[in-house]
């Protein structure tokens, strides 16, 4: 359970003096969005920055429950999100028009051609890696362009509580340039995530967010 005292995951601004790294930006900040508090994970280790960048392969619903509507909503990020499914594509070009949808396959879609049409760098601020089932995010992680395009960081959804095959397969990818921090995240006792810091982010910051095999917020708050 959050400090701030209540059952909910969610955060809240009480929670902003438990943060282990507390940016200044953050301090007025009343909720987040996502699921396990990937979009809390992302301000914090870009400085709660304005005007950032990202990439959501697997948008899933606009809005709640997403990672990446705070950063937009809230600090003004720009990026672009992967879809497959019909309603919910409609539904975030609908409700989203200033995040581009692209309504594809994200395992054989062009990230590199998409962010260099869109004028965003190639060294971007967040990655959130979301697809299902957790099989398929493996695959588009395999294909994605990560000699091409580089992040401050990942959120990776693998869903080891569902037992599946090569579950831990996406640390040989990601650990050549990321410093795994969040090890083996749980949501509720089901282990779902896993979180990644770019080795160029400051090392006090790497430090200090690396908690590993407890629930997500618990990675993000001192308790």
């Amino acid at each position: 359970m959050p400090l701030n005292g209540s059952n909910q995951t969610n955060y809240i601004q009480k929670d902003y003096p438990f943060l282990r790294v507390k940016p200044e930006g953050m301090k007025d900040l009343r909720k987040n969005y996502s699921q396990v508090w990937q979009d809390i994970f992302a301000l914090c280790v870009n400085d709660a920055k304005h005007g950032g960048t990202f990439i959501e392969v697997g948008g899933a619903q606009p809005h709640i429950g997403n990672n990446t509507w705070l950063l937009e909503d809230e600090y003004k990020w720009r990026g672009l999100s992967v879809e497959l499914d019909d309603d919910l594509a409609a539904m975030w070009n609908g409700e989203r028009p200033n995040t581009p949808m692209y309504k594809a396959d994200a395992i054989t879609f062009d990230y590199v051609k998409a962010v260099d049409e869109l004028g965003l760098p190639r060294h971007l601020d967040y990655l959130s890696f979301d697809l299902e089932p957790p099989e398929v995010t493996l695959q588009a992680l395999k294909a994605f362009p990560l000699d091409k395009l580089s992040f401050n960081c990942i959120t990776y959804e693998h869903d080891a509580y569902r037992q599946w095959g090569d579950i831990f397969a996406h640390r040989d990818i990601l650990e050549e340039d990321y410093d795994l921090v969040g090890e083996n995240l749980r949501n509720g006792g089901c282990t779902m995530e896993e979180w990644f810091i770019h080795r160029s982010v400051d090392e006090e910051i790497r430090d200090a967010l690396r908690v590993g095999n407890c629930e997500a917020y618990e990675l993000l708050l001192e308790l």
